[in-house]
């Protein structure tokens, strides 16, 4: 019999971006938390490494400090096309560009700032019905949250797993050049779409999202010649990185006292930009419904937060199969630039008409939170049950 070697109210897996925001959301709404994460830190992983706007309001919420030499603001999204331009502004603040890194790096900081117990290179077992199974020992929990990513193997212990809708591929690599633009770049091309972000003084991130995994990365960048040129005489700072960017829309993301959250849960193509963003609403929503015990307000709000991102996939994918198509709303965006702002003000939730109860953020970081050891919810025997 597995002796307990730990009792928290939650046990979160995985300790990338999403699972620390979920972890630090829970111990702001007064609950003791755990997270096990098999890697060790800085955690990294291939992206475009841009914040929406409202994913920089709820990192403030949290009280997440990113220092300013490490993040670059942007103030909108420019699409380009050749020499077609259509050209964003977000509503209201800026975005930040900031490396994967040092996102990291800050939300670790805060989550030891609220004594969060955090297991480096911690490999976990399984779910058990006092709570999670590592290979040594067991965490007894209230509630457990997987946060573990695209292949979640708590997805399929809770038999949620389905098939993805879509799958890409996604390259990055980091160049030593001022930034050019204070928006974000979306390059188009057939078969292929190249990111700019700006994360530093003299440093910009390109990512490029392709459908043939084969296709190498200087390969993809000769596809976008004004591109290239910019780059032209830029130090390359690391090797190319890839990933899989999934579209995956999963039955539900509860079941008994797990949830899942973030790419765990289900997940868009990553021309949405939505990703990180994505996890940190769900983190705040998440963390009111564990305080609450009933994780059903969760899983509705989790349907919601996922309309406005799940249509934006829809589209963009339906237009690169039709360049013909695209170029059409490109020309018209072009023409018509507060057109393109208002949908961006739509996909930041900028708009008090797309706001949801958990959006909105007001006041400061965490309204009624309590203490963490007071007033807390009792435990519960099983997370499955």
């Amino acid at each position: 019999m597995l002796k307990p070697i730990r009792e928290t109210d939650v046990a979160v897996v995985g300790g990338g971006p999403t699972g620390l925001a979920a972890a630090i959301a829970a111990r702001l709404a007064g609950l003791e938390v755990t997270v096990v994460e098999r890697s060790l830190p800085p955690i990294d992983k291939p992206c475009g490494e841009g914040i929406m706007p409202d994913g920089v309001a709820i990192l403030e919420r949290l009280g997440v400090d990113i220092p300013a030499a490490e993040a670059v603001p942007f103030t909108g999204i420019e699409f380009v096309q050749g020499a077609l331009r259509a050209r964003g502004e977000f509503p209201g603040r800026p975005g930040l560009g900031v490396r994967r890194t040092a996102l990291h790096a800050a939300l670790q900081r805060r989550a030891e700032q609220l004594q969060i117990e955090l297991l480096w290179g911690r490999e976990v077992r399984g779910l058990h019905d006092l709570g999670l199974e590592l290979t040594r020992g067991l965490i007894r929990s209230r509630f457990v949250v997987g946060a573990d990513g695209l292949e979640s193997k708590l997805r399929r212990a809770l038999g949620l797993d389905v098939a993805p809708i879509y799958r890409r591929f996604g390259i990055r690599r980091h160049f030593e050049v001022r930034p050019w633009n204070d928006h974000v770049e979306v390059h188009f091309a057939t078969g292929c779409e190249a990111y700019v972000t700006p994360v530093g003084g003299d440093r910009v991130c390109i990512a490029v999202l392709i459908h043939d995994p084969r296709l190498r990365y200087d390969d993809a960048l000769e596809l976008f010649p004004d591109l290239a040129r910019r780059i032209e005489h830029a130090r390359a700072v690391d090797d190319p990185e890839g990933s899989s960017t999934v579209y995956r829309r999963t039955p539900r993301i509860t079941r008994g006292r797990v949830a899942l959250i973030g790419d765990a849960a289900g997940s868009v193509d990553a021309i949405t930009g939505a990703g990180v963003t994505l996890g940190l609403h769900q983190a705040v929503s998440l963390a009111s419904a564990l305080r609450t015990g009933d994780l059903s307000s969760y899983e509705a709000d989790y349907r919601r937060l996922m309309r406005i991102p799940g249509g934006m996939t829809s589209i963009m994918l339906a237009a690169n199969r039709r360049p013909g198509l695209r170029t059409m709303a490109l020309r018209t965006l072009a023409t018509a630039p507060w057109v393109l702002s208002q949908l961006l003000g739509l996909h930041t939730r900028a708009f008090p008409f797309s706001f949801h109860a958990h959006d909105t953020l007001p006041g400061p970081p965490m309204d009624g939170w309590i203490p963490p050891g007071r007033d807390r919810p009792g435990r519960a025997d099983s997370p499955t049950a």
